[in-house]
């Protein structure tokens, strides 16, 4: 009895999945520290990137987890956001782009996904899931691209070479939820 229960309200609660942007990581934009040392971030995309401050996995239930940008509506986002950075890499028409405060210090892993848009391979999405450690006071910049290729180039900017990032998983099972 105690299994056909759970089996139902397991049904009820995945009901509503059906509808994406119903899902907290994708409803829910990101939040900017409010204190402690931070560093800029701008993010220049064609598909759709989240974040999780603090941690070095995935779990939207995190504070602060949220999208910073998506190129498509319906979603929440900080689309057109401006710290007044300086120009670096160039944005193609339907970029989204973003600029927030990420904390300094301690790991920020990003999430991006295209939607199934990319053309390298029809049957899978580009997805990627990474994390750095920001630097204090410093300005990143990440550019992710899904329509031709799945990559990302995650700069800082005035330094020559790329940002060392760590590939990064879901904190648990339901963290994607």
């Amino acid at each position: 009895m105690k299994t056909a229960i759970s089996l139902g309200l397991l049904a009820v609660a995945l009901s509503g999945c059906g509808n994406i942007a119903a899902v907290k990581s994708f409803n829910t934009p990101y939040g900017s520290p409010t204190s402690g040392d931070t560093a800029r971030l701008r993010v220049i995309a064609d598909g759709m990137v989240r974040a999780v401050p603090g941690k070095d996995c995935v779990d939207w239930y995190s504070p602060g987890a949220g999208v910073i940008a998506v190129p498509k509506e319906g979603f929440a986002d900080r689309n057109g956001e401006t710290l007044g950075m300086p120009a670096s890499a160039p944005v193609a028409a339907g970029d989204a782009v973003s600029e927030v405060l990420v904390p300094a210090g301690k790991p920020f892993t990003l999430h991006f996904l295209d939607g199934g848009r990319s053309s390298y391979n029809s049957v899978t999405n580009c997805l990627g899931m990474f994390y750095f450690v920001p630097q204090k006071g410093a300005d990143y910049e990440v550019v992710v691209r899904g329509y031709n290729a799945c990559g990302v180039d995650l700069r800082q900017l005035g330094v020559e070479q790329p940002v060392k990032t760590t590939k990064a998983e879901y904190c648990s099972a339901m963290a994607n939820f």
